[in-house]
């Protein structure tokens, strides 16, 4: 070959849960630097994978039941799109990443990746082992219960100060996280997840953690080794499920106070890649760090549009193994997410008072209309709704969310774009859930729930 010869090496990447609209984000943001996208997921009826820039996807087997299953599909794509002139790196979205993590060196030589390794992982993504290291380093965590044994339980919870939040440890997007008002309270509902989620070691037990003051901020980094490369931080305006849980709109913020301390606890643990670090803030007292994610995070679209790219960021890390700091001009942007906003309707309409009969009634009528003709059952439905509530409950019942979408007006739909707009089919994923389980939470939105591929519309 020619010396002279510098043409420019291919540049791919494979990206899972492709379901999630932080994915979507990825896909768009990597797809627009010219990389080549290959989306996965469970199902095949998966937001991003109708982006013009996924060039190809694939489905896998559960991550959470099938671990070994799902690895071996990763290895199968990655040597199927292998080359010698080719850089490949494998982006795993949500908590599929810790699959990942584990098996690192299943994907020697064959993918790059810039991600931290198990025991970093571990020690950020398990809020029990988390808590040990915030009381060990001094680091402003609310007061919490860690135990051992589930005798110990009760014993501290008739001592702790609430209202609290019982968490799974592990936990992501509000699943397992229950708020007590009372030590009683707090005693059932642990022994009570304790079933549930069959929970047996003591690092997996849940954890209850103090109610403390101030609003929600999320701080979001890149590293490189030890070193911070990047940082920004957005605040939640609303959340779905109502007062806790994932954004549906949100706002870009400058709070210098929030980044440095999460700067700190990142450097203390060496991090490596990407992570996001909740926080509770009163602007007045120290900062409380909830929880760290050691992986993308929900409002990844609000991120990007305020101008920091952290997907190819994150490629150039793993194909490069070190990047320069950057810090972009921030653009104080708001974003909104259109399920989670039709979402929180749904939830505000079943908590209306006085239709709860008519509306599950309409909305078992849609269930069976659903499966004959799809757009006919989803028109039917918002007749109905619209006709159940009288306009004074129907103000009562989402005048907040109309408010907030009314002072947002402009608000960047992280959804929908003109240049690639088959995504919004996607918006019919949570509408599925509802439709299989005739309900929606966290644990069914997020990964816990399956959807046949007959009911998705998948091959």
């Amino acid at each position: 070959m020619n010396q002279n010869d510098k043409t420019p090496r291919k540049k791919k990447c494979i990206l899972t849960f492709a379901r999630a609209w932080n994915t979507l984000a990825a896909t768009r943001c990597l797809g627009r630097q010219g990389i080549e996208v290959i989306t996965g997921d469970t199902s095949t009826f998966a937001a991003a994978n109708f982006s013009r820039y996924s060039k190809e996807h694939f489905t896998y087997p559960n991550p959470d039941e099938d671990p070994e299953g799902f690895i071996d599909k990763l290895v199968h794509v990655a040597l199927s799109h292998w080359a010698p002139d080719t850089d490949i790196v494998l982006m795993p979205l949500h908590t599929d990443t810790y699959a990942v993590v584990r098996n690192q060196t299943r994907f020697e030589r064959l993918v790059k990746m810039a991600l931290p390794s198990k025991d970093q992982f571990e020690l950020a993504g398990n809020k029990n082992k988390l808590a040990h290291f915030c009381e060990k380093f001094k680091i402003n965590m609310p007061p919490t219960l860690v135990v051992d044994k589930p005798s110990d339980f009760a014993k501290g919870a008739r001592k702790f100060n609430y209202p609290a939040f019982l968490k799974i440890p592990t936990s992501t997007a509000s699943i397992g996280m229950r708020k007590v008002n009372s030590d009683d309270e707090a005693i059932r509902y642990f022994n009570e997840m304790i079933k549930q989620y069959d929970l047996t070691k003591p690092a997996q037990y849940p954890i209850l953690q103090q109610c403390v003051e101030g609003e929600d901020y999320c701080a979001t980094f890149l590293f490189d080794h030890g070193e911070r490369r990047a940082c920004m931080t957005y605040h939640n305006i609303l959340n779905y499920p109502r007062g806790s849980g994932m954004g549906a709109v949100r706002e870009t913020v400058d709070v210098p106070e929030i980044e440095a301390m999460g700067s700190e606890i990142l450097r203390k643990m060496n991090w490596h890649g990407l992570a996001e670090i909740d926080f509770r803030w009163d602007k007045v007292s120290e900062p409380w760090l909830i929880e760290i994610n050691p992986r993308f995070w929900g409002g990844l679209a609000q991120s990007i549009e305020s101008g920091w790219d952290y997907p190819h960021l994150l490629y150039k890390l793993a194909v490069e193994n070190s990047v320069e700091s950057v810090n972009p001009e921030k653009r104080y942007v708001r974003t909104w997410n259109p399920a989670l906003t039709i979402l929180l309707a749904f939830q505000e309409f079943m908590e209306s008072r006085h239709s709860q009969k008519e509306l599950a009634h309409a909305y078992k009528e849609f269930q069976n209309e659903f499966k004959k003709d799809n757009f006919k059952a989803i028109g039917g439905l918002l007749g109905k709704v619209g006709a159940v509530l009288d306009p004074r409950e129907r103000f009562n019942a989402i005048k907040s969310i109309e408010k907030v979408l009314k002072d947002e007006h402009g608000a960047v739909n992280e959804f929908f774009s003109w240049e690639d707009p088959l995504p919004m089919l996607g918006l019919l994923y949570p509408l599925m859930v509802f439709i299989r389980h005739g309900q929606i939470s966290p644990e069914l939105l997020i990964g816990k729930a399956k959807i046949d591929e007959e009911e998705s519309g998948g091959t």
